[in-house]
């Protein structure tokens, strides 16, 4: 007569069957588990790669800015050296030094300036045929 242990019977084999699938269940149980951790630690080194952009864009505008002042400033110094030189004109001068400041003129002065332009509105082209 065989022994139990050398031929399983039908109890045994199932049983072994259902502890197989409860354990690759376990296991398929933990890589989910494992996969939601690597979402959420990527989610955040996405929002943290953003935020450097961020900064990165903002340290840019900066660079930038600086950059095309130091132009200006560079350009009027030339300009206010060749000025000099070709002995620019005293108005000139005041106006300039006036828009440095920030002072406004007087009231009545103000009116002298540059017209202010007031064109016709623009007809949308299903207007004018319209019109016509």
């Amino acid at each position: 007569m065989p022994s139990s242990d050398a031929v399983p019977s039908g109890d045994e084999a199932s049983a072994e069957s259902v502890e197989r699938a409860r354990l690759q269940a376990e296991v398929a149980r933990q890589q989910v588990r494992l996969a939601k951790e690597e979402m959420r630690r990527a989610r955040k080194r996405v929002k943290e790669a953003k935020r450097e952009a961020r900064r990165a864009r903002k340290h840019a505008a900066t660079a930038r800015k600086d950059w095309k002042r130091a132009r200006r400033r560079a350009k009027r110094g030339a300009s206010k050296s060749g000025a000099a030189q070709r002995g620019g004109t005293q108005a000139a001068q005041s106006a300039k030094a006036r828009r440095k400041s920030g002072k406004k003129r007087s009231p009545e002065r103000a009116s002298r300036g540059k017209p202010v332009r007031r064109g016709r509105r623009q007809r949308s082209a299903a207007a004018a045929a319209a019109h016509k």
